[in-house]
């Protein structure tokens, strides 16, 4: 158990509880609950390679990766009360990342908001979405997801958390996840969820799919997967998906039904969102006329998450339930990629040495970011509250899909 200093109210991090165990690509199996027995230091992460946005979030800390990675970290103000619950999924495209990432730290916005957030690790790559023939349900991935969720509606409450008053709120493949979660009728874990430029509307992994991918890896296996030592599973899933720099091989597996959004909504996306998988595409680097020379395709690169946006909102108001959607336009005055993919995320998560050495923040300084992001983070306490995020914030409606420029400068008004 750890108290973070240089905040107003000290947050107690719990890291490293393991939630769940599973079989390699099996389905996970929720574990109980040993005790408040302090903090045990950041858990693994599930294998992957580095990430191929590090040219603008900077390099990952390096973890301990294990195919048994499914473990969360809890950061609570106290552990008295029935706090809100906000249960974070992170992005990473379904090949990277990690809920134990100092990226991620969530005491800033536990501590000042006064709630309680879960930070969860689950399998990626073919060992979270890899998918045979004979096991049904969801992909393992998300079954690490939906055994996270339970595992925080039983135990939340030792942590001072309220069980029943669940936000899910996830970044990219996090977003996804989400509608992923909503897909497979997991709605009754979560009264409200926030999609960070991130849904799983623009494409559906359909169980065709999943089997095709599951026969090209066992092509070149040459063997059962399950048979394999677990360093040998990464430079197959390379190999399948080399020459792709966006491939949906790894993406979940969905039902043949859309997500219904028995939930409240938030989401949105950052003004220059495409930029980075254009210059992944081009295999560029950030330089001072990056902006400029993909202007005329970062409109169809940034719909990949508008789109699906706009229409998760749509479905949640015509299943009577509130929505609001966002765009982040903040830009680093000297970062070259304008507001790019996972610009938001230091505005919300992390302490400012995790971030130091992101090219997007480029020329800021970090009491910029924690000065703004003070209000980012009140909208999400806020909405996850049940509050909605805010007065000044235009909800959705049947006729119109009103756009919250963020981030809010003039006393919480948009521009």
């Amino acid at each position: 158990m750890r108290r973070r200093p240089g905040l107003d109210t000290a947050s107690r991090c719990f890291r490293g509880i393991r939630y769940a165990t599973a079989d390699r690509f099996q389905p996970a199996e929720l574990l109980g609950f040993e005790g408040l027995d302090g903090d045990r230091g950041r858990g693994p992460v599930s294998p992957q390679d580095p990430s191929r946005l590090d040219m603008i979030m900077g390099p990952a800390a390096q973890l301990a990766q294990s195919e048994h990675c499914q473990v969360l970290s809890v950061f609570t103000p106290s552990l008295d009360g029935r706090r809100p619950v906000m249960v974070w999924l992170h992005g990473g495209a379904f090949v990277s990342g990690g809920g134990e990432l100092p990226w991620y730290d969530a005491a800033r916005l536990s501590a000042e908001q006064d709630v309680v957030v879960v930070t969860v690790t689950y399998r990626l790559g073919a060992f979270g979405f890899l998918q045979f023939a004979d096991t049904a349900g969801p992909s393992p991935g998300t079954s690490d997801q939906v055994a996270a969720l339970q595992w925080v509606h039983r135990h939340i409450g030792q942590f001072g958390g309220d069980p029943d008053n669940v936000t899910l709120f996830g970044h990219s493949a996090g977003g996804a996840s989400i509608e992923a979660i909503l897909q497979w009728g997991h709605a009754s874990l979560v009264r409200r969820a926030i999609l960070q430029s991130g849904n799983a509307r623009t494409h559906r992994r359909t169980r065709e799919e999943a089997d095709k991918v599951a026969q090209m890896f066992v092509g070149l296996a040459g063997t059962d997967p399950r048979l394999l030592a677990e360093d040998e599973i990464l430079p197959i899933q390379r190999e399948l998906s080399r020459g792709r720099h966006f491939a949906f091989d790894w993406w979940p597996t969905s039902p043949d039904v859309p997500a219904e959004f028995a939930v409240d909504l938030m989401a949105g996306w950052t003004r220059d969102d495409g930029l980075p998988f254009l210059m992944l595409a081009d295999q560029a680097r950030p330089g001072p006329d990056t902006l400029s020379s993909y202007s005329d395709r970062i409109g169809p690169a940034n719909a990949m998450f508008s789109v699906g946006s706009h229409a998760a909102a749509q479905a949640a108001v015509a299943a009577g339930r509130r929505a609001w959607l966002y765009r982040f336009d903040w830009e680093a005055p000297a970062s070259h990629l304008g507001a790019p993919h996972c610009i938001e995320l230091p505005f919300l998560l992390g302490e400012p040495e995790a971030w130091a050495a992101a090219p997007m923040l480029a020329g800021a300084s970090w009491h910029e970011i924690d000065s703004l992001g003070a209000g980012l983070r009140a909208a999400w306490a806020s909405f996850a509250r049940g509050d909605g995020p805010g007065d000044a914030w235009r909800a959705c409606s049947d006729a119109d899909q009103p756009l919250n420029i963020l981030p809010m400068r003039d006393k919480g008004r948009n521009p």
